[in-house]
């Protein structure tokens, strides 16, 4: 029997990242309802990380945007991109963590330069553009890709893959309920049912690949299609999936109508 009472371990997860454009608490609740009626089950009580590095907020735009945020029924579970030590205090007095996105020391100044200059955004951006829910993961820009993560047993509900810094391959069925994810691309070779998430560490050239098509959520780069939103023409197909134009597309793997 084990005399450990506890194990600190490192683990990987997926989160997503709520990026502010805007710091009108009523127009940030509307484009956060916005986003979930795409798809109750996939974002209603979902943990989110806030970004905040693209907007310059004042002490008193915290907890009117934090509070417009939680009636959504999102939870947030972290604070990214701030910089400011003055809202850093009033964020951690709402029992929200800070998270650091890069290795700097808080200093004696107000103000903690980051490492690259952020672009601003203008406020002539429609609702709909206010913010992006994008995997959260730490800019990878110098990783080397290792071999294929190759799984032949069936991939059951519940169940989690993730295929850190490589493709993943799969060689039997993934049901409905199970989840891939893949810093690279993802290959299907049997019936996929469940959620497949590729380039998870931002890499919008990553691709999927099925043999037999009926996933419950396609997510490229943080970009995603919901089953309800796949057309009846792919659905058992052998498809090819990618972003074109930063949107999740689809298509077909007819080898005979390409040549």
């Amino acid at each position: 029997m084990s005399t450990e009472i506890i194990k600190f371990k490192q683990d990987n997860f997926i989160f997503y990242v709520i990026y502010l454009y805007h710091v009108q608490p009523k127009n940030i609740y509307q484009a956060v309802k916005n986003k979930i009626k795409t798809s109750i089950d996939l974002f209603t009580k979902i943990p989110v990380i806030i970004n905040i590095s693209l907007v310059t907020l004042q002490e008193k735009d915290w907890p009117k945007i934090y509070e417009a945020i939680l009636k959504t029924g999102i939870n947030i579970i972290g604070v990214s991109g701030c910089h400011d030590i003055n809202i850093i205090k009033i964020i951690s007095r709402t029992g929200i963590p800070i998270i650091y996105q890069y290795n700097n020391i808080i200093s004696n100044t107000n103000y903690i330069k980051p490492k690259k200059q952020l672009i601003k955004t203008q406020n002539s951006q429609t609702l709909e553009s206010l913010i992006q829910i994008i995997k959260y993961k730490k800019k990878t820009s110098n990783i080397n890709f290792t071999n294929s993560k190759i799984i032949d047993y069936h991939i059951r509900s519940g169940q989690q893959i993730y295929a850190r810094n490589c493709d993943l391959i799969i060689i039997n069925h993934v049901s409905h309920g199970a989840e891939l994810i893949s810093d690279g691309n993802i290959h299907i070779y049997g019936y996929m049912r469940g959620k497949a998430l590729s380039g998870a560490n931002g890499n919008q050239n990553c691709q999927i690949f099925c043999s037999k098509l009926f996933a419950e959520l396609l997510s490229i780069a943080g970009e995603f299609l919901i089953k309800d939103n796949i057309t009846n023409e792919f659905l058992g197909q052998a498809t090819r999936i990618f972003l074109k134009n930063k949107k999740v597309t689809i298509q077909l793997l007819n080898i005979k109508k390409n040549i």
